[in-house]
């Protein structure tokens, strides 16, 4: 069993993945707001992640990728920061899913919880 690389860690691995594309999409929405022919990004993981789940369970769920896909939407610049900011609090919880993640595996490895 590895314990480094179980299933839990390599899904909040991809989610951090996906979430950081995410922020630089976003910037990239934002920066070229004003640019003549410009099309929105968007990023899909959440709902092929839902399926997949549904479809393969755990197992199949760390092989969801995060995909850009273009819109159709013109950018709005107020509806980019709302989506930055609700990126940044997904971030905030992957981050601490992770660090506890890990002092778990500390704690079974060690015996110390700290």
């Amino acid at each position: 069993m590895k314990l480094i690389d179980d299933h839990h860690s390599q899904l909040l691995n991809r989610a951090m993945d996906a979430l950081t594309l995410r922020q630089r999409i976003t910037s990239a929405n934002i920066a070229n707001q004003d640019t003549p022919g410009y099309k929105k990004l968007d990023v899909r993981f959440e709902d092929e992640l839902r399926r997949v789940q549904e479809d393969k369970g755990v197992r199949g769920m760390k092989e969801v990728t995060p995909e850009i896909v273009e819109t159709d939407q013109k950018t709005v610049l107020e509806d980019e920061l709302l989506e930055m900011a609700d990126t940044q609090i997904r971030v905030n919880v992957m981050t601490r899913s992770l660090r506890h993640h890990f002092d778990m595996l500390r704690t079974g490895i060690t015996g110390i919880n700290r």
